[in-house]
């Protein structure tokens, strides 16, 4: 997904004095007046004449009717501006808990809305990633955490349109319907009628040492075999992007390992930028496909506010993330999700670039066992 809250008078609380069967309730009304006779502006306007020197902190405290040491832990960056809502500080700030509803909104409106377990293991993986302090049971924030941000950020847990469909029943035409009106309005919104350089479509496959698909001819009634290099379960993964109009950028590749070895990396010459990971299966993940945006995608199709990039894909949980979305905003770049298995209908990579290259990909590596060159033992 580096990339890259406040309630009137209810007040989040967790279960207390469960050994006496005592459960709070999830909002509390409070029953008096706020001590506070100060607002933020008087606040913000007291620290300000504190730090230019115009006054001192007795002056401040007595003119704004603010404590002495509240005046001092602002003065000192001790203690930041606090909303003008009652109660304590939330987790994440008010412009963090925005940005993420922001995204979680945009995610929803092109085809990837999360469940709320999906949204708190997003916060609990952001809030390890930034050493963010919590209270949080394992470091996931529960039910009143969830209540309180979607309180705070006008969002509701909805029962989505069926899109758990199998490849049979995504054949609907009202399914493909809808992702070309979708499609259609898109591609209106930005301005890219008739500007194909600027639709861009990423697709990712793998490239099995398996044999087991090729067919080999033998006497009949005598089993065939076939040689391999490693275990013959060994995945390299391809990401690869191209344009409507042709133009294609620097793949990504992915093999099975802990660290990558300069006998795998091809020449320079092959495919100038081409970008080289590994990780434990040889598959996708998150980490590997934002750097893969940030680093290539934006650098090669080169968005900006007068020419944004239109980037559509598939919805795989390794290629859509928080920090993918705010950076894809952040650099003027909209993605559109293909309907959930509809790959083999509407995915252009996968339905011709793809199945050309395996066939080539199946000869060269069975003239490569043939001729048992070049083998490296990985283990």
């Amino acid at each position: 997904m580096n990339s890259k809250i406040p309630l009137s008078l209810n007040v989040i609380l967790e279960d207390v004095y469960p050994s006496r069967g005592v459960r709070m309730v999830r909002t509390y009304v409070r029953k008096s007046a706020r001590a506070t006779k100060y607002s933020k502006s008087d606040l913000k306007t007291a620290v300000e004449k504190i730090v230019a020197g115009t006054l001192t902190y007795t002056a401040a405290s007595t003119m704004y009717n603010i404590p002495r040491p509240t005046l001092y832990a602002h003065s000192k960056g001790s203690r930041g501006m606090k909303s003008n809502s009652m109660g304590r500080a939330t987790v994440l700030s008010p412009d963090i808990e925005h940005r993420l509803s922001e995204s979680l909104k945009i995610m929803e409106k092109y085809g990837y809305g999360l469940s709320r377990r999906e949204v708190l293991d997003l916060v609990g993986d952001f809030l390890k990633t930034n050493k963010i302090k919590n209270s949080f049971s394992k470091g996931i924030p529960g039910e009143d955490w969830w209540l309180g941000f979607a309180r705070r950020n006008n969002l509701s847990i909805k029962k989505p349109q069926i899109v758990e469909y199998s490849r049979k029943k995504v054949c609907d035409p009202f399914i493909i319907y809808n992702y070309f009106d979708i499609l259609h309005k898109t591609i209106k919104e930005l301005n890219l009628e008739n500007k194909p350089d600027r639709i861009w479509n990423l697709d990712e496959t793998s490239f099995c040492l398996d044999p087991s698909k090729t067919k080999c001819v033998g006497a009949k009634g005598v089993a065939c075999t076939r040689t391999t290099f490693g275990s013959g379960r060994e995945n390299t993964s391809v990401l690869m992007a191209c344009s409507a109009a042709g133009d294609k950028g620097p793949p990504l590749i992915i093999f099975k390992g802990k660290n990558i070895w300069d006998k795998w990396i091809g020449s320079e010459s092959l495919f100038p930028g081409t970008i080289y990971a590994a990780t434990n299966n040889g598959w996708m993940e998150k980490e590997v496909f934002v750097n893969y945006f940030h680093k290539s995608f934006i650098k090669t199709t080169n968005p900006s506010p007068q020419n944004p990039i239109l980037l559509i894909y598939d919805g795989l949980s390794s290629h859509i993330n928080i920090q993918l979305v705010e950076i894809a905003r952040a650099n003027n770049v909209t993605i559109l999700l293909l309907p959930p298995h509809s790959s083999h209908l509407l995915q252009p990579m996968d339905l011709s670039v793809f199945k050309s290259i395996k066939t080539s990909y199946g000869l060269e590596h069975g003239l490569e066992i043939i001729n048992i060159k070049n083998y490296l033992d990985k283990n």
